[in-house]
C-alpha cells in the first residue's frame, strides 16, 4: 500500500466534507432535512400496507422519481434502495462539483433489498423458478447499490458495503475517514441507504415488539426518544451520501467545505442479539475511542447526536453510556435525538443524521428532540426537549448502536 502523492508516510490528512446528497422523509435536500430537524417538525406519516400491522406509521420518502436521476433502463433493473442511494450519490457529486472519479466508496445498509426478496419468493411459489425475473437477484443483493454508483462514477478503488445494522453507515464514515486520512485516496464517497417499509420486514420487527404501535392519527407524536411514554421505533427509509476529501485536494479544487471528520471508532457489546448492554460500558468506550482518535478529550464535545431510538431499553442504556463517556461533562453537553423527527432509517441513519450534525455546527444551533413532553426519570440529561437553541458548537459526536451489539461513533468539527 503506497501513500498518495504529496503525503509522507505516517502523516494524517485532514478529512473534509465537500459534498452532501440526501433523500429523506423530511425532503430531498440537506436544507429541507435541516429545516425539519431544526424546527423539531416530525416528518412521520401513516403507512399504506397490504394488511394491518400493529405498526401503522413511518418515515416515507414521498415524491421520489428515480427517472430524474437514472436512465429508463437503470430504473427497470433496480430496486428502491438502489435508486435512493444512486440519487443521493449523484446529488453529492453535483454538490461537491466533482469532475473526477472518487477513489473509493463505502455504503452502509442494514437489509439491502429485503423488500425485493419477499417479491422474489412470492413469484417463485406462484409461477415456478423458470418464470421468475432473471434480474431479480440483482435487485436484492445489498452490494448492488454501491456497485451501481461505482459503475456510474467509474470508482475503481475499494467499493465496500458495510452491514452492521443501525451502525452501518456510521461505520461507512469511519472507513472513509481512514482511507483519506491515511493517504490511500484523496477523495471518497460514504453513504447509507435503507428501504425497509415492506410488509414482511415490518411484521418481523413487530414480532420483536420493537416498533411503535401508535395509531396513524398520532403519526407525528409516535417517535419520542427519552420520553416516558415512548413505545418503540418508528421505521423510516432514506439515503444520504457525503463526499470526504483531503484538505490538499479540496484546496486544489477550490471546494466549499461543510465540516471536518475528526475521528471514528467501532466496538461490539458481544452481549445479546437485540438488547444493548444496560451498563453502557462498550457504547461509552466507543465514544471515548472516537474522541481519542480525533485527538480530543470528551470534554471538548459541544453536541451529541444521540441514537435515540424511542425504545425503552436503548434510551436508558444510551443515557448511561453518555454519563460514562463524558463524566461530569455529561450534564453540560447538548444532546439531540434526530429520530424524533425523521424516524429510524436503520442502516442509513448514521449518514442521514450526520447531515444534521454538520448543519448544526454550521448554524451553531442545537436542534430539539421532538415529542419529549414527559422526560423519563432514567433519562435525565439535556436532551433539548421540544425547542432548539443557539449554541457555540465546534465539535460534535454522532453515535449509532445496532442489533448484534454494534456500536459506532464519529466526531465532526467545524469547517
Amino acid at each position: 500500500m503506497t501513500s498518495a502523492p504529496g503525503t509522507s508516510a505516517g502523516a494524517r490528512n485532514r478529512v473534509l466534507v465537500t459534498g452532501i446528497g440526501v433523500e429523506s422523509c423530511a425532503g430531498p435536500t440537506p436544507e429541507a432535512l435541516w429545516a425539519a430537524l431544526s424546527a423539531g417538525r416530525p416528518a412521520i406519516s401513516a403507512l399504506e400496507l397490504e394488511q394491518p400491522l400493529p405498526c401503522q406509521v413511518g418515515g416515507v420518502v414521498t415524491g421520489f422519481d428515480p427517472r430524474e436521476h437514472m436512465s429508463a433502463q437503470q430504473v427497470r433493473r433496480t430496486s428502491r434502495f438502489q435508486q435512493l442511494l444512486f440519487a443521493a450519490a449523484m446529488k453529492a457529486r453535483a454538490h461537491a462539483g466533482l469532475r473526477t472519479a472518487p477513489g473509493a466508496l463505502y455504503v452502509g445498509t442494514g437489509g439491502g433489498g429485503l423488500d425485493e426478496a419477499a417479491r422474489f419468493v412470492t413469484a417463485l411459489r406462484r409461477d415456478g423458478w423458470s418464470r421468475m425475473d432473471r434480474l431479480g437477484l440483482l435487485r436484492l443483493l445489498p452490494n448492488q447499490a454501491a456497485g451501481l454508483v461505482a459503475q456510474e462514477l467509474d470508482i475503481q478503488g475499494p467499493v465496500l458495503t458495510i452491514s452492521t445494522a443501525c451502525a452501518s453507515s456510521t461505520d461507512a464514515i469511519g472507513a472513509g475517514l481512514r482511507t483519506v486520512r491515511d493517504g490511500i485516496a484523496d477523495m471518497v464517497l460514504v453513504g447509507g441507504v435503507e428501504s425497509w417499509l415492506d410488509l414482511p420486514c415490518l411484521a418481523s420487527f413487530c414480532l420483536l415488539d420493537a416498533l411503535s404501535r401508535r395509531p396513524a392519527a398520532q403519526a407525528a407524536a409516535a417517535s419520542r426518544p427519552f420520553d416516558r411514554d415512548r413505545d418503540g421505533m418508528v421505521p423510516a427509509e432514506g439515503a444520504a451520501v457525503l463526499v470526504l476529501e483531503s484538505e490538499r485536494s479540496a484546496l486544489r479544487r477550490g471546494a466549499t467545505v461543510h465540516g471536518e471528520v475528526l475521528g471514528a471508532a467501532s466496538t461490539c457489546d458481544a452481549h445479546h442479539p437485540v438488547a444493548p448492554r444496560a451498563d453502557g460500558v462498550t457504547a461509552a468506550r466507543t465514544i471515548e475511542l472516537a474522541c481519542a482518535d480525533a485527538g480530543l478529550d470528551t470534554a471538548a464535545v459541544d453536541l451529541v447526536s444521540a441514537h435515540g431510538t424511542s425504545t425503552p431499553l436503548n434510551d436508558r442504556a444510551e443515557t448511561v453510556a453518555i454519563k460514562r463517556a463524558f463524566g461530569p461533562h455529561a450534564r453540560h453537553v447538548a444532546i439531540t435525538a434526530p429520530k424524533s423527527v425523521i424516524g429510524h432509517a436503520c442502516g442509513a441513519c448514521g449518514v442521514l443524521e450526520s447531515v444534521g450534525v454538520l448543519l448544526a455546527i454550521r448554524d451553531k444551533y442545537v436542534p430539539p428532540t421532538a415529542n419529549l413532553d414527559n422526560p423519563d426519570p432514567d433519562c435525565d440529561l439535556d436532551y433539548t426537549p421540544i425547542t432548539g437553541r443557539p449554541a457555540p458548537i465546534n465539535v460534535a459526536v454522532k453515535q449509532n448502536f445496532g442489533f448484534g451489539g454494534q456500536n459506532s461513533a464519529v466526531v465532526f468539527g467545524a469547517a
